[in-house]
């Protein structure tokens, strides 16, 4: 069968998606106190075992951009989804915060492997006439995986128990890994084996290409897959408690938040092949509508702080939009102003800032939490969120390519 780049990309989806299985259920589960007893873990450290994959990524993204960029994409992308199986057994049968570490750790490499490789293999597929709308679709099956795997995570720890949940999330991404070993095509050959000619081209280092895209990713990083991830399960406790009676029927608390973050991810969906197709049809001009999304996300983070729920949950889908528009266009971004050469490294440097802050997002959440109210933190995040699209915007009327 013929790898068109549909097919490639929907086979990479899924593989992607299902590898989340297991870090979502953590985010969705974890924060709560009793989920973190059956883990061994106490509660003031369940904050720094969230973050730590995403800390020790800022060693890892480097090394992984640097393969990426000199080997065939293929295999590594099966090793990475293998290694991200092992780091979900870890959790199901381990205890303690030391061998959760360990697991989480386990995580931090196969995503750094994950995401980088994933990401150059769209634009291996795309041109510049489609880079946006293909980033898109990449970026509806991430979202689509964070909101499935949240949920089911969620619904797993309900039927099934804390460790068996996990086991079966581990044996569905184990699958997903074999799945890539019959199905995933290599997409890298011939750019591989041009690439002592790109160098020979001028192919510098795009260090502004860099510094441009990282204060948008480290700030949506930050916020969404930092702070928001790490209180979502506490920020709907606010409002229902341990769970939700209905007639003949009792929602708890870890479920709700699985479809929660399942429902602001479907926005998220929307958001990303919206923010693709606009940027490839306003060439030059992605910054414009990054700094657009960064200034959405603010006014709904400022409405998530409000008491009245269908005003929160209105700024919930509202800065769902966000997330999504800003990981897109930074992609498209670089494959415009990049080589394909340097593709891999490039997108491993601006990886790292996300990391960074998605790595900080975490623990700075939990230690706010014990002076702030949770609505004063998203609204401190609105304000950062307002920040980095002013910046992003002035940024705009600049060439700050390499060309």
């Amino acid at each position: 069968m013929k790898s068109t780049p549909r097919r490639v990309l929907a086979v990479l989806g899924i593989g992607t998606a299902v590898s989340l299985l297991g870090d979502s259920t953590l985010y969705t589960v974890l924060p709560d106190p009793k989920f973190a007893i059956q883990a061994a873990v106490p509660v003031a450290q369940v904050g720094i075992l969230l973050g730590a994959n995403r800390l020790v990524r800022i060693l890892f993204n480097a090394p992984a951009g640097g393969l990426i960029d000199r080997f065939p994409r293929r295999y590594l992308m099966i090793g990475s989804l293998a290694i991200g199986a092992l780091s979900t057994l870890t959790y199901a049968i381990g205890s303690g915060f030391w061998v959760m570490l360990a697991g989480r750790i386990l995580w931090g490499a196969a995503w750094s492997g994950l995401w980088i490789g994933g990401q150059a293999i769209v634009l291996d597929l795309a041109d510049r006439e489609n880079r946006g709308r293909l980033s898109g679709r990449y970026q509806m099956w991430f979202f689509l995986g964070i909101g499935l795997s949240a949920f089911l995570g969620g619904l797993f720890t309900d039927l099934l128990g804390y460790r068996g949940g996990l086991l079966l999330s581990a044996g569905l991404t184990a699958a997903a890994a074999f799945m890539w070993l019959f199905l995933l095509p290599e997409t890298a050959p011939r750019h591989v084996q041009k690439q002592r000619g790109d160098r020979c081209e001028g192919s510098r280092f795009r260090w502004r290409v860099v510094l441009v895209s990282a204060l948008p990713i480290f700030t949506v990083r930050f916020i969404f897959a930092g702070v928001i991830a790490a209180t979502s399960i506490l920020w709907l406790s606010g409002f229902a408690g341990e769970g939700v009676h209905a007639p003949g029927l009792f929602i708890p608390i870890a479920t709700l938040t699985g479809t929660l973050v399942a429902l602001r991810t479907a926005f998220s969906m929307l958001g990303a092949p919206v923010a693709g197709f606009l940027s490839d049809r306003i060439h030059g001009r992605r910054l414009i509508i990054i700094g657009a999304a960064l200034m959405i996300g603010a006014a709904g983070l400022w409405l998530m702080g409000s008491p009245f729920l269908p005003l929160a949950l209105f700024g919930v889908l509202l800065s769902a939009l966000t997330a999504s528009g800003v990981q897109v266009l930074t992609t498209a971004y670089v494959g415009d102003n990049t080589p394909p050469s340097l593709s891999g490294r490039t997108l491993s440097v601006i990886f790292t800032f996300g990391d960074l802050g998605s790595a900080l997002g975490p623990p700075i959440a939990f230690w706010l939490l014990v002076s702030f109210p949770l609505a004063a933190i998203f609204r401190l995040c609105a304000i950062m969120s307002l920040a980095a699209s002013i910046f992003t915007f002035t940024l705009s009327s600049y060439k700050l390519d390499n060309r």
